[in-house]
């Protein structure tokens, strides 16, 4: 049996071959569905000031040590040994 998120991902893949003159008779019937369903439309998350006095704001060059901490991180990630 195949869990939810698989489901999608088949759906998806369906939906993504429909021909074009097909669309709003898909539409429809997802329409159809939807409305015989309670569901509700979350609200989309602001996150605008999520990372504000967290310290982020005293790096000067913010680009240049994001670049280093990812090169640190490649080079452990090659040297594990498994």
């Amino acid at each position: 049996m195949q869990t939810t998120a698989l489901q999608k991902i088949e759906l998806m893949k369906k939906i993504s071959i429909i021909p074009q003159e097909r669309f709003r008779e898909v539409k429809s019937f997802i329409d159809f569905v939807l409305g015989q369903s309670q569901v509700s439309i979350p609200k989309p998350i602001n996150l605008r000031g999520i990372w504000k006095n967290k310290g982020f704001e005293m790096i000067i060059d913010l680009e240049a040590e994001l670049k280093e901490v990812r090169k640190e991180m490649n080079v452990s990630i090659l040297s594990k040994k498994y």
